[in-house]
């Protein structure tokens, strides 16, 4: 799992395959407690999680409208398929993430 730092580094990972991406923010208390859920996800499939803080790419958070964080992004030919938004308040569970995630997979 690959954290992404720089809008570049976003590109380029979304060039190079399909991804799920984790919009977070790393003073946000349900993105904490959300990632371990998050990496093991990213065990299961890896190369194809990575995380995007939105302290360090704003930019990225008004491109895709992301409003509440944790939110999960799925990109399948670097365009974004699918989403998973968080809840305020609550964030993501573990087991939405889990669906989420074979949903994408499922999804050619």
């Amino acid at each position: 799992m690959k954290k992404i730092t720089k809008r570049s580094d976003f590109d380029a990972e979304l060039a190079a395959g399909d991804r799920l991406a984790l919009f977070y923010s790393a003073y946000c208390p349900f993105c904490q407690m959300f990632l371990p859920a998050f990496e093991k996800q990213a065990k299961a499939a890896p190369g194809t999680f990575v995380l995007v803080c939105t302290d360090d790419l704003p930019e990225l958070e008004d491109l895709f409208a992301v409003e509440v964080v944790p939110t999960a992004l799925f990109f399948r030919k670097a365009k974004l398929a699918s989403r998973l938004d968080g809840a305020l308040g609550r964030g993501l569970s573990e087991e939405g993430l889990a669906a989420f995630a074979k949903a994408c997979r499922g999804a050619k």
